[in-house]
């Protein structure tokens, strides 16, 4: 297996005449303009005449992002063979449909053919998130991306399913709000926690070779910059695994190849990765279109076709048991109560705010089923420390269920009192 590196989440895998490009994130701002490349993409498509699969883990638009796959030519789209997890919605498959990929396949759960010597399993995670298993030639790879799966009893499943393996790629650093500007000590820990992760993955999975990845971005808003300060670099975890694991740790630079097996001197990339993030945060935050702030009518407007919508998503019922939530907007320097039927003023101090943020990142929540997602990635927000973030939260997450085919009702609710039990006691990750 050759395995080229792209950049962030993305790499080719050529193996058996397959060439399979992994979560294409070639440049651009993504998550709210939240999230920035540290270290650009020095390729196109056009560069990989040997592609003809794509597989896309989850939505998430470092993984799935929509400029990179316009920007294909039709023709080039037309020639790939599109691979993504099978879901209740069917929403990705159906817009790359119509977008004009050659072929669109939903990977259901178990070991499936690329070619005669080529094999795929691909199994969906929570959050909307899945990895990836590819075997051929006798070596196996597995994708775990932004599967943040950090218990032994869930990582034996997954050896289980994919056996002895060769290469293993993770995620080595935190991607979401860690935080207050005042309490970097929270992001150290969560910092600290990612490398733990990785680390008994690879002594649970034990893989002979690791490539610590999916976190080559820094956060690039002026709202969300003081996230950077304690991020990993891929040299902490280099370092970290090498103490820690007996699994080889991998570096590649963008653009830089390897053959999986083979060793590989990861300093000159982990050296250029210090200096690219060094110099884009020295710069400061990404300028641009500048956060543009919503008037309190359209908050209210917006507010109520928010409730109306949330009455689809939520039986009633349950719709009785979200508690109001109090909202403190920057621009505005007021607070708002956000309830069930919509917005109203508050005198709530920011400290005892449940959520503090921008106006321009509430309304992304009021009109996208997945503004809270991204609002969390993003990391556009504060949590005073006086309020529950909880209560904020409560009042978007039934959409974002309903976005993927879901709807909250006492069989959701049951479903998620038992994942938490599963949690608690160690066979999930949360």
């Amino acid at each position: 297996m050759h395995l080229r590196f792209i950049g962030h989440a993305a790499f080719v895998l050529e193996t058996a005449g397959i060439g399979l490009l992994c979560d294409p994130w070639f440049s651009e701002r993504v998550f709210h303009d939240g999230w920035s490349l540290y270290s650009p993409v020095t390729v196109t498509l056009d560069d990989m005449p040997e592609v003809d699969h794509l597989w896309i883990s989850h939505e998430h638009p470092d993984h799935f992002h929509l400029p990179t796959l316009r920007a294909f030519s039709a023709e080039r789209r037309s020639s790939l063979k599109l691979l993504f997890q099978e879901t209740v919605d069917r929403r990705v498959i159906d817009f790359c449909s119509k977008l004009g990929f050659g072929e669109v396949v939903e990977l259901s759960p178990e070991w499936i053919s690329l070619n005669s010597r080529t094999e795929i399993l691909c199994l969906p995670h929570s959050e909307g998130n899945s990895w990836a298993a590819v075997r051929s030639g006798g070596i196996t790879i597995l994708n775990l991306n932004d599967c943040g799966i950090r218990h032994p009893e869930e990582l034996e499943q997954v050896r289980e399913l994919v056996g002895d393996l060769d290469l293993l790629l993770t995620q080595f650093s935190y991607a979401h709000w860690v935080g207050n500007p005042d309490q970097p000590e929270l992001r150290r820990s969560a910092a600290l926690e990612k490398l733990e992760m990785v680390a008994l993955q690879c002594q649970v999975l034990r893989p002979k070779q690791v490539i610590p990845f999916a976190s080559q971005m820094y956060f690039s808003h002026p709202e969300n910059f003081f996230l950077n300060d304690e991020a990993n670099l891929p040299s902490a975890a280099v370092d970290y695994l090498s103490e820690h694991t007996d699994c080889e740790p991998v570096v590649l630079y963008n653009g830089e190849a390897f053959d999986v097996g083979r060793g590989h001197d990861t300093t000159a990339a982990c050296e250029q990765y210090a200096i690219d993030r060094s110099e884009v945060l020295a710069k400061g935050p990404v300028g641009g279109p500048s956060t543009r702030s919503v008037s309190m009518e359209d908050l209210v407007d917006q507010a109520s076709g928010f409730a109306a919508r949330l009455a689809k998503d939520s039986l009633w019922y349950l719709r009785r048991l979200i508690r109001p939530a109090h909202i403190f907007l920057w621009d505005h320097e007021v607070s708002v109560m956000m309830t069930t039927d919509g917005i109203v003023t508050s005198r709530v101090p920011e400290g005892q705010c449940d959520v503090s943020l921008h106006s321009e990142s509430l309304l992304l929540c009021l009109q996208q089923r997945w503004g809270l997602d991204t609002l969390g990635v993003s990391g556009r927000m504060h949590k005073p420390p006086g309020g529950n973030y909880q209560r904020f939260y409560r009042l978007f997450r039934p959409g974002m269920i309903a976005m993927r085919g879901n709807r909250v009702g006492f069989a959701y609710v049951f479903r998620s009192l038992v994942n938490q039990v599963l949690v608690r006691f160690g066979r999930r990750s949360n």
